[in-house]
């Protein structure tokens, strides 16, 4: 154990010995492995963002939800799940909203006019002003003051409702794209029998689900065979729409650039790979006299080999550290160049599949390195002391 430990030590004071004498051969490997590996977290952390970019821009354009409108007969009431069904089936925020007509606010806009169930009511008095009266929702930048505001109904009646504002990403406004007048059931039911409409016409039901944090287009499909088999059994009809045809073919093409990043990869593997082989062979041929002394007094080749895989694996891991710590703090620079814009960033958790990547290539290249050094160690001792 002692003399283990005793060569360990010489072989850990040869090769810090060698890195001072002959300082280009481990400035060589850090320069080079630094650099490949911050290009590589630049290309596929760009990747990995554009990916981010686009699925942001596709959900906050209505891609998590899906819409359904169902048409049936006055007299016959589609059943559709209750909310906190929809939450534990698919992890979906759900609401359902009745078309009653229409009114006229502001100038000469024609605002469509809905209505609830009795089961969804506390789920939709929080948007309604005080006591359940009619609300107008709309965003802010639709031009309407918030308070009363007069609009006019289908019968040619003029009635008050209140203006609130609604955020800019919520569901309702998929239905309501320039704003929308809500009232409560009993308003409803009050207006139907004042108005002209034929008691004979459609119900028209709008059913939106918005799916929490959707992973891929299954995440929607799965809500839309839901709906579709209701539409089926209940024998009413109906569309469902959603953005999971956009959303599969949105991966299909992240998994194509899957090739590209392999390649990219095996790239690093390749210049990496032939540098540290070039100079652990170089390296082990100066010092091969030495090292079959060694061997001859009983040191096995293997420990010798292990000196310069560790060797290289310090060297190449504290410069793939290095790298990963300059990707993290300059990725705003970094973003801005490829996008023009700051807004997104990557945290760790999202960038470390391509760190897990990365590292895998390295971890090729430092077992690739010690082939030449392997094959060195075991050649026959008289060899080389003759």
């Amino acid at each position: 154990m002692k003399s283990l430990i005793l060569t360990v030590l010489y072989l850990i004071k040869d090769t810090v010995h060698r890195w001072f004498t002959r300082v280009s051969s481990p400035l060589a490997r850090v320069l080079v492995v630094f650099f490949l590996s911050l290009c590589a977290l630049c290309f596929l952390g760009s990747y990995v963002i554009s990916a981010k970019v686009i699925r942001n821009r596709i959900i906050r354009e209505g891609g998590d939800l899906v819409h359904a409108v169902i048409f049936s007969a006055p007299d016959k009431n589609v059943f559709l799940p209750d909310a906190a069904v929809l939450e534990r089936e698919l992890g979906a925020e759900s609401l359902e909203l009745e078309s009653v007509g229409s009114v006229t606010a502001g100038e000469h806009r024609n605002l469509p006019l809905f209505t609830y169930d009795f089961r969804r009511s506390p789920q939709m008095h929080p948007l309604l002003a005080g006591e359940g009266a009619p609300t107008l929702l709309c965003k802010a930048t639709e031009g309407y003051p918030q308070g009363p505001l007069d609009v006019r109904l289908s019968t040619g009646e003029t009635s008050t409702v209140a203006v609130r504002y609604l955020p800019d990403d919520h569901p309702l406004l998929r239905l309501m794209n320039h704003g929308g007048v809500l009232i409560s059931p009993d308003t409803a039911q009050q207006l139907r029998q004042t108005s002209s409409r034929s008691a004979a016409a459609n119900t028209i039901k709008h059913v939106l689900l918005r799916i929490r944090e959707p992973e891929s287009a299954a995440d929607l499909d799965r809500a839309e065979t839901l709906l579709n088999t209701i539409l089926r059994l209940e024998g009413a009809n109906g569309n469902v729409s959603s953005a999971s045809r956009l959303l599969r073919e949105m991966d299909v093409v992240l998994g194509n650039q899957t090739q590209c990043r392999a390649t990219f990869c095996l790239g690093i593997v390749a210049i990496v790979g032939i540098l540290l082989t070039a100079l652990a062979g170089m390296e082990y041929r100066q010092n091969e006299y030495i090292y079959t002394l060694m061997k001859s007094f009983g040191i096995h080749p293997f420990l010798l080999v292990f000196t310069f895989l560790a060797e290289n694996a310090v060297l190449v891991g504290l410069s793939f550290a290095a790298a990963v710590q300059v990707f993290m703090s300059c990725q705003v620079i970094i973003v801005r160049q490829f996008f023009k814009t700051a807004q997104y960033t990557l945290t760790l958790d999202e960038i470390f599949p391509e760190i897990r990547l990365i590292a895998a290539a390295l971890l090729v290249c430092i077992a690739v390195s010690s082939l030449p050094v392997l094959v060195a160690a075991h050649r026959e001792i008289g060899r080389v002391l003759k």
